[in-house]
């Protein structure tokens, strides 16, 4: 197997800007680096070590293959905050925050709410709230272990306590009372669409 040969900063990301969107090559690279994506610019004469850029090309790979750049490093930044992100999940898009501030308008400030999300995937509605609303019990709901654990695993990490999860399917799981507000944003672009790219 050859080696990869180290390379300048600035040659990589020219190379990549030819493959696919400058900000997502610059975003990878920072990723692959633990840099920011100012410093690829002010270091654009840094040289990177080789694994460093086979690890870079690799992951450049796989973008080019239309897979979400979220998905390759892990993390997508949502509300106020980073969310960790795997394939059993979807995407937290932008537009989703809109929910998330019609929800937060229907909620007093400073009085026990009960919230409910369904189809929570990485719990970004359901976290969000329960970070705007910290006196609201929030049940987050999904079918998919896999993607509940991700939700909890954010939960953990934001020290979020005031957020309950279920599995099951929809509504089933919400057989304890009224809840004050129900929120869901589910998928609803076909499998296979050029949306579930970015």
């Amino acid at each position: 197997m050859t080696e990869t040969p180290s390379a300048r900063v600035d040659e990589i990301l020219k190379d990549a800007r030819a493959k696919v969107d400058a900000a997502d090559a610059e975003w990878l690279l920072a990723f692959v680096l633990g840099k920011s994506r100012s410093w690829l610019y002010a270091r654009s004469d840094d040289t990177i070590p080789g694994d460093a850029v086979q690890r870079y090309h690799a992951l450049l790979e796989r973008r080019i293959a239309g897979e979400p750049l979220a998905y390759l490093t892990g993390r997508k930044g949502f509300w106020r905050f980073e969310l960790q992100v795997t394939p059993d999940t979807l995407v937290p898009r932008p537009e989703t925050e809109l929910l998330v501030e019609l929800a937060l308008a229907r909620l007093a400030r400073d009085v026990p709410v009960r919230v409910a999300d369904l189809g929570t995937g990485s719990g970004a509605i359901a976290l969000a709230i329960a970070y705007e609303r910290p006196k609201a019990h929030v049940v987050a709901i999904d079918d998919s272990a896999a993607a509940l654990e991700v939700a909890k695993s954010n939960a953990v990490a934001l020290r979020l306590p005031n957020v309950e999860f279920r599995m099951g399917h929809w509504c089933e799981p919400l057989n304890d009372g009224p809840f004050d507000t129900i929120a869901s944003n589910p998928p609803y672009i076909a499998l296979g669409d050029i949306h579930l790219e970015s």
